[in-house]
């Protein structure tokens, strides 16, 4: 159950994308931030991901804006790795467009979480109680976890969740012996395991081990910050990656799906990378699927067609073509 974190249409991908999934590879988990400065100070300063490149200066793309569909907007991003995982973070700062900031709480269908698995969870935890982001766990400190690991969940400065997990023993990585995070993976909420899994499945070639039985276990509710709610969580392994991705659905709490646009402080997008983007554009959308890039087809941007989609519970989903292989 720790393995992770705590909680522990196909037939209309023509030729030969039908014997394998869609999906070969995953990119950034994209957070919508208020400000790129202070975002930047929380993962570098408090959390200790080191950044990929400066940040870049805002610009107008048009292609940028229809990919979106933020018409009129500048944008600008920077991105960290995350040692261990072939799962990134990238940072995006929209201007020049009505911004509004989503604050989810945990159990809403939409909200995300960031998975760090990491060798010292105090030290972050300290830093963290100095800035601007927030402890999520009911008792302010790591939830002592089976086996000796400990665990603790907070809130980044613009709400986007993090869990940190220190297992024991400390797993295999490929991260430096500098580095105190090793590993990483995602999560999402979901407002119906059956709907979510069955689209994830169906066009994205996803294999989920999808759950059937709620779990009300105190412990894990009190470190998650959502007393007396039960959940159930699926999982599957990212195509093509060693990257695991949860779907946890809640109960017996009051849930709030996210509505947001795609340049709103707080919406989360996960990039994927795919053998044919046209393909998973149409299955996704003749299996009901909803297209936020304009016109609702994909955008060509420098060689590349990348196409921006909604999943039934607001987790956007960033559609790229997969590095040719060699």
């Amino acid at each position: 159950m720790y393995h992770i974190g705590m909680f522990g249409v196909a037939a209309l991908l023509a030729g030969s994308l039908a014997a394998q999934s869609p999906v070969a590879g995953v990119g950034n988990f994209s957070h919508i931030v208020a400000s790129t400065d202070r975002a930047i100070e929380f993962y570098r300063d408090v959390i200790g991901l080191e950044m990929s490149g400066q940040p870049g200066a805002f610009s107008g793309n048009p292609a940028i804006m229809s990919l979106g569909n933020t018409p009129g907007a500048q944008s600008r991003a920077t991105t960290f790795k995350v040692p261990g995982s072939a799962l990134g973070v990238e940072l995006i700062e929209y201007k020049d467009i009505d911004r509004k900031p989503v604050h989810p709480r945990f159990q809403d269908p939409g909200s995300a979480t960031l998975i760090l698995s990491v060798r010292d969870v105090d030290a972050i935890v300290a830093r963290v109680k100095k800035s601007q982001g927030r402890i999520q766990t009911l008792s302010g400190v790591p939830a002592a976890m089976q086996g000796g690991g400990k665990t603790i969940f907070l809130q980044d400065p613009d709400g986007f969740f993090i869990e940190l997990s220190q297992r024991a023993p400390a797993p295999e990585t490929t991260a430096p012996a500098t580095s105190n995070v090793i590993g990483g993976s995602f999560e999402i909420m979901v407002g119906d395991t059956d709907k979510t899994m069955r689209l994830y499945k169906e066009v994205l070639g996803f294999e989920p081990q999808a759950a059937t039985a709620f779990d009300g276990n105190k412990l894990l509710m009190d470190t998650a910050g959502t007393p007396g709610a039960q959940f159930k969580r699926s999982v599957a392994q990212i195509p093509g990656t060693k990257v695991s991705m949860a779907f946890l659905e809640f109960k017996d709490i009051d849930r709030q799906p996210i509505k947001t646009h795609t340049q709103d402080p707080g919406q989360p997008i996960l990039q994927l990378r795919v053998r044919d983007v046209d393909a998973v554009a149409q299955a996704w959308k003749a299996a009901g699927g909803e297209t936020v890039s304009a016109k609702g087809e994909p955008v060509t941007i420098g060689a590349n067609k990348i196409v921006l989609l909604r999943d039934p519970n607001g987790l956007m989903l960033e559609i790229l073509p997969a590095p040719p292989q060699r």
